[in-house]
């Protein structure tokens, strides 16, 4: 993230809404690579405008949810470990759900490939939600970065 963006997420009016922004933020970027590689150049027949209202609604409401859940259970008092296991877990299991119960839509609409590769669409959700998790929860609980000297 950039200084002018941490400083932002930093205010005290916006700490409490930094779960959801960095979240969406993540699912966004990770849903933007689906939809270039699976919907784009491995799958490219079907509804464009379909798969980008799928991608968009999945960022908003995984990110959110997961950084909602987030904010719920992770207390003020937590210690930054506790906080990035806790945050690391949330987005790994609404990650996986979520990817379980989208390889099951796209058998029907087959958008990104679920039909023809089920085991990879699913590989490829899971492991990246797993890994995002870690990240996810190093960005909000994790020790500060030092201040460049100006």
């Amino acid at each position: 993230m950039t200084l002018l963006a941490e400083d932002w997420l930093n205010k005290a009016e916006n700490r409490s809404l930094k779960p959801v922004y960095v979240a969406t933020l993540l699912i966004l970027l990770l849903e933007a690579s689906y939809f270039v590689v699976w919907g784009l150049l491995l799958y490219p027949d079907g509804s464009l405008f379909g798969k980008l209202v799928w991608v968009l609604t999945c960022s908003i409401g995984m990110g959110a949810v997961i950084g909602v859940a987030t904010q719920i259970l992770v207390s003020k008092s937590a210690g930054a470990r506790t906080g990035i296991m806790i945050a690391a877990t949330v987005m790994a299991v609404v990650g996986i759900f979520c990817t379980l119960v989208c390889s099951r839509i796209d058998v029907h609409f087959n958008y990104f490939g679920g039909a023809d590769n089920a085991r990879l669409f699913v590989l490829s959700g899971i492991v990246p939600a797993i890994f995002g998790g870690l990240i996810y929860g190093r960005l909000l609980y994790g020790r500060p970065r030092l201040k460049p000297v100006a």
